[in-house]
């Protein structure tokens, strides 16, 4: 058996540290063993990521930095690598992408990454560790980003022979086994997002468009409630938003929640306005759950919502046009049936988390058949 650690730098729980978890629940353990490792720059209790992973029986350590790039921390993970005889390091994100490879090449791993999506508008500091990380890359094994968008990014600066394009996928079974988390009321509508909460979500456009909501004479019928699901340094900016339009009763900031998909299968209807994203889990999770979809038409999205098809698709930052999609999920159920069938079956069919796990088992593999025979 081959020891595999997914490394990744994480405070939260949100897509790209479910994937991980995804992955790991439905690797061939006859074949890999899997920890998952979460660099933290100090000792403040465990993180929501490892307690995550705790909690679906996978192994997984918190490893303490001391610092966001402590060169020492690198010596650490690496002898760390050896005592525990890993083979791989996978890495998701630029912090662990840089720090694993340095770590792993030091240990004599095999080393590869999965890029999650880059920032839309990252600040010096962000598009220069974003930068490095692309260079990182170039001295990897592997290199397997999840959407079409992210695989075009990178041909041309990577060598093709190390790019492995495998799509997100989703735990549909554990979506289906979790409970209702919200309890509602006959004439209560509620509209969700789950997410940072960041400029990159473009959040604003979906608290107008719920203004509107709330000002059409659909109010007449329905009280509607917009949950906001999840951490970020745009609250204070939201909940100033959320104020201004006289919304505090109505508008929920739920924080973070480890149970974010239990509130997923309450939802009427999900909203992601995003300005940029590689493939949102969140979408495909509420697709494996049956949950209407509207999002903005940007590339990430539309790898699953295919417009009037799988969910519906409005212009980036029309909030106006958000509200009117809003308005016809309302006044017509049959078009909110079909969808949330189709996409369904979508997941089914092209997301899940098994077909995921077999394909990158088959780049483990060859990385491993690659280092016996360059050892040979």
């Amino acid at each position: 058996m081959k020891k595999v650690v997914h490394l990744i730098a994480s405070s939260g729980l949100y897509g790209a540290e479910k994937w991980v978890l995804a992955l790991m629940r439905a690797i061939d353990t006859s074949l890999f063993s899997c920890t998952l490792v979460n660099l933290y720059d100090a000792a403040e209790g465990q993180s929501a990521v490892v307690a995550g992973a705790l909690e679906r029986d996978l192994d997984a350590i918190d490893f303490y930095t001391r610092g966001s790039f402590n060169p020492l921390s690198i010596i650490r993970l690496s002898r760390w690598f050896k005592q525990n005889h890993i083979e791989i390091v996978h890495g998701h994100g630029y912090k662990s992408d840089i720090i694993g490879l340095l770590a792993g090449r030091l240990a004599g791993c095999k080393v590869i990454s999965t890029p999650h999506g880059w920032t839309k508008n990252p600040g010096k500091k962000l598009q220069f560790y974003e930068w490095l990380d692309c260079l990182f890359f170039q001295l990897m094994d592997a290199v397997c980003p999840l959407s079409e968008e992210l695989l075009k990014g990178l041909k041309g600066k990577i060598p093709s022979r190390k790019l492995r394009y495998i799509l997100n996928g989703v735990d549909i079974d554990e979506i289906d086994q979790s409970p209702l988390s919200i309890m509602k009321k006959d004439n209560e509508y509620i509209i969700g997002y789950i997410g940072r909460l960041i400029d990159d979500k473009d959040i604003p456009t979906l608290i107008r468009a719920f203004k509107m909501l709330t000002d059409s004479p659909l109010s007449d019928f329905y009280f509607f409630k917009l949950y906001l699901i999840g951490e970020g340094p745009a609250l204070p900016e939201l909940e100033c938003l959320v104020e201004q339009f006289h919304l505090a009763q109505q508008v929920k900031f739920s924080g973070y929640r480890s149970d974010a998909t239990s509130f997923l299968k309450c939802f009427d209807i999900l909203v992601l306005p995003s300005l940029s994203e590689g493939v949102p889990r969140c979408i495909m999770e509420a697709l494996a759950a049956k949950v209407p979809v509207v999002a903005s038409d940007i590339p990430g999205n539309r790898v699953l919502i295919k417009h009037e098809i799988t969910g519906t698709l409005f212009k980036t930052g029309d909030e106006e046009a958000l509200f009117l999609i809003l308005k016809r999920h309302l006044e017509n159920c049959p078009m909110c049936y079909n969808t949330v069938n189709s996409g369904r079956i979508l997941v089914q069919e092209k997301f899940s988390n098994v077909r995921m796990a077999r394909e990158y088992a088959l780049v483990y593999t060859e990385c491993l058949a690659n280092l016996k025979n360059n050892s040979g």
